[in-house]
Formats: C-alpha cells, sequence, structure tokens
C-alpha cells in the first residue's frame, strides 16, 4: 500500500496540501484535476524526483521520505513518452531493468555500454529477453522490438513507455496524463489496454488526468484535486453523483449547478423527509436530506442531467414520456414530484447522448427565467421530435437532486 500523511510540497508559489491520502495494493487510483492543480507534481514527489517539505511517503511499511528515485522501484509514464531514440524497442523496454540492477549492485555489470545497454540482440543480455518479450505481448508490440522509436505510431510509442515501467515490476506505477497525446481512437483502444493490462499485473497505479471519461473508465477510486487540495475520494459513482462542493460538480461533468437562498429540511410525502430548496431564480425544488453547511458558506443544488425526465405536451395536451435516457421509469408520487413546464432552447447533438436546453419561465415578473439541461440519447431527439420550441414538462426525481457546499459564495 502507498501511503501520503501530512504532505505538503512547494513548486515555486505553488502549494500542494494532502493530509491523507492512501493506494491499496493493486488498486487503480485516479487524481482528477485541472490543469496547475498539482497533479504532476504529486506524481514526481511519489518517484522521489520532487522532496516534500513536509509529510511521509509510506511504501507498505517503509518510510520513503528520504529515498532517491533508484530505490523507490516506481514506473512513471509521461505523455510524451520519453523514449531513447537511439535504442531499439526492445533495448528501452530493458533499461528499466538494467538501471534497477545497477541500483542494486552500485556499479555496472560487464560488456554494458554508455547507455548501460549492449547494442546487439533483442534487449541487452538473455536474462533479460524473457522479460522484454513477455511484456511486449502483453502490450501487443512483440513484432517491433527491433524498431526505433522514430519509426513508431503515438501509441506504440506510449505502448513501449508502459512496458519500460512494468519492466521493473514497480511497486507503484505512476501515469502522468498517459493518453493526453493521442487520437480519440488510439486513446480509446489503450484505455482498454491500461486496464487490462493493470488487472492481468495486479499492478498498483496511481494515473493523474484532466479527462473525466478515462477517469470514470479506469479508476477503481477517483481522487479530484484542484488548487493544490484534494477535494473529494471515494468510488467513481459516489463522487460524480454526491460531489461535496460545486467545484467537484463541474469537475465531475455536472452542468446543473443551481445556487440556492434558502434550503430546509421537510417532508417530501410518505413520511419521507428531504430539502426543500428555494433557488436564487425563485423555482421550488425537492432534493435529497442535505448536509448542515459550514457557517457563511453558501449551498447549491446539483442535478444529474441524465436522471431528469422530459416529456413532451401533445396538441391535445397529453404528454408523452421519454424517460430519464429513454427509460419507462417508474414515476414518484406526485407529492414528492419536482415536475415543471417549459421551451426546448436548443438541441445539442453529441456522439451518444443528446443535450437538451430547456427554459423554464420566471416564476415571477422580474425574475429571471431557469435553464435546466437533460440529457437523453441521441436515437430519441428524431424519435420523439425533440426540437427548438417545443414545450415539454420536466419531471426531476428527488433522488437526482443533490445539495452539496458553494465554496465560491458565502452568505
Amino acid at each position: 500500500m502507498i501511503r501520503l500523511e501530512g504532505f505538503r510540497v512547494r513548486a515555486g508559489d505553488f502549494l500542494l496540501s494532502i493530509d491523507e491520502l492512501s493506494i491499496e495494493r493493486g488498486e487503480y487510483l485516479v487524481v482528477l484535476g485541472p490543469t496547475g492543480s498539482g497533479k504532476t507534481v504529486l506524481l514526481e514527489t511519489v518517484a522521489g524526483l520532487r522532496r516534500p517539505h513536509s509529510g511521509r511517503i509510506w511504501f507498505g511499511e517503509r518510510d520513503v521520505w528520504g529515498e532517491p528515485p533508484e530505490r523507490r522501484k516506481v514506473g512513471l509514464v509521461y505523455q510524451d513518452y520519453a523514449l531513447f531514440p537511439h535504442l531499439t524497442v526492445a533495448q528501452n523496454i530493458a533499461f528499466g531493468l538494467r538501471a534497477t540492477r545497477r541500483s542494486e549492485r552500485g556499479r555496472a555489470g560487464p560488456g554494458v555500454s554508455g547507455s548501460g545497454l549492449r547494442t546487439g540482440g533483442i534487449g541487452s543480455d538473455d536474462s533479460e529477453d524473457g522479460p522484454v518479450r513477455r511484456l511486449a505481448g502483453l502490450l501487443g508490440i512483440d513484432g517491433l522490438l527491433r524498431r526505433y522509436p522514430e519509426g513508431l505510431s503515438g501509441g506504440e510509442r506510449q505502448r513501449v513507455a508502459l512496458a519500460r515501467a512494468l519492466a521493473i515490476e514497480p511497486e507503484v506505477l505512476l501515469l502522468d496524463e498517459p493518453l493526453s497525446a493521442l487520437d480519440g481512437p488510439t486513446r480509446a483502444e489503450l484505455q482498454g489496454e491500461l486496464k487490462r493490462v493493470q488487472r492481468g499485473l495486479g499492478a498498483t497505479v496511481l494515473h493523474v488526468t484532466h479527462d473525466l471519461d478515462e477517469a470514470l473508465l479506469l479508476g477503481d477510486r477517483l481522487a479530484v484535486l484542484a488548487g493544490g487540495t484534494l477535494r473529494q475520494v471515494g468510488a467513481p459513482q459516489h463522487v460524480t453523483s454526491h460531489p461535496v462542493d460545486t467545484e467537484v460538480a463541474r469537475l465531475a461533468g455536472l452542468t446543473n449547478v443551481f445556487p440556492a437562498s434558502e434550503v430546509e429540511s421537510e417532508s417530501t410525502g410518505a413520511g419521507a423527509q428531504g430539502t426543500r430548496v428555494v433557488l436564487e431564480s425563485g423555482h421550488v425544488i425537492f432534493a435529497e436530506a442535505a448536509a448542515t453547511a459550514p457557517a457563511r458558506i453558501g449551498l447549491s443544488a446539483v442535478i444529474r442531467a441524465e436522471e431528469i425526465e422530459i416529456r413532451q405536451i401533445s396538441p391535445a395536451g397529453e404528454r408523452a414520456s421519454l424517460g430519464s435516457h429513454g427509460r419507462d421509469d417508474a414515476e414518484e408520487p406526485a407529492e414528492r414530484a419536482n415536475v415543471f413546464e417549459g421551451i426546448i432552447g436548443e438541441v445539442r447533438l453529441q456522439s451518444v447522448h443528446a443535450s437538451i436546453q430547456v427554459e423554464i419561465p420566471p416564476v415571477q415578473a422580474g425574475r429571471a427565467a431557469w435553464q435546466v439541461t437533460v440529457h437523453v440519447l441521441r436515437s430519441q431527439v428524431d424519435r420523439f421530435g425533440l426540437q427548438t420550441g417545443l414545450s415539454v414538462h420536466l419531471r426531476i426525481p428527488v433522488s437526482a437532486v443533490h445539495i452539496c457546499l458553494d465554496q465560491g459564495r458565502t452568505v
């Protein structure tokens, strides 16, 4: 297990501060954060390339705070591959093995060139051919072993970089946005490869990225890093459905984030307790039971767009239901439902889903309209004739509304 305690690292004016973070053996932990949040600083400090100003770094029962990188047995993969251009694929993979052996012996072995590798053979020597070929086969690059990096595609280069990092059987594999430089199809293919290889080897992985889809696909757990601090750590589904604050909500891809002017607990029907929320627009909505906010910190309502049910109003006044993401879900009791009438302002088509912008009229003259985003399957757009100007009803389940802290707003 990898564990950070009281972790503080300065990089110029920037401070990375993590009170506690642990990674279990064999776990794939993804740290999600925007540019400048401290993701690379975190990886480089765990690798030993930076020294923390305070705190402890545990690899199992060993405190590695003062240990140099070569003694930590970590594999680090950057987005730009960092392959040696004068070495073949096999020699690049074998480089990690040689570097580890030199660290363990304190000297270079016989017959080693200045680069630490012989220029002949697949990798370097017979003892390295087995691991090199095994990893090359695992990553699908066994036909590239005699080629040089300049003749490889981006996806092939990243596979070589991964094989080199895995060759030393690291205690933890550190991945710094390893797929961000790749095109969409190659990135999707390598995402699947990463998860398959990690599970096959039982590797412990700390992966940082700004890509939400990548984080949700790969992570056993998700940690959200913003402004140099960990905001939330948990199962990906929990983080994206129950963000602790508005910044986490936006990083988790939640678009329906609305400041609240009043939040109070009350019965929502059948004796169930929920939360009555008055939005700044004046609209009232019921939500899940909310935690109490610290003094002077505002609250916001977060609504998951994919769980909103949109109903087309037919000329006869009947409502044709699409359901949330096209599902015909059972309705909540009327007294617990959040039902609003609005007009579609915009339809944005994406690869699989469509984003529907619905404008709900103001509660009174002089107040602003309420803009709500609904996500449905793209196929539903044509099937149900969703288009700009169409009158619809929105049904928002209480369970789809979450109350979180609004760190940027005081009350």
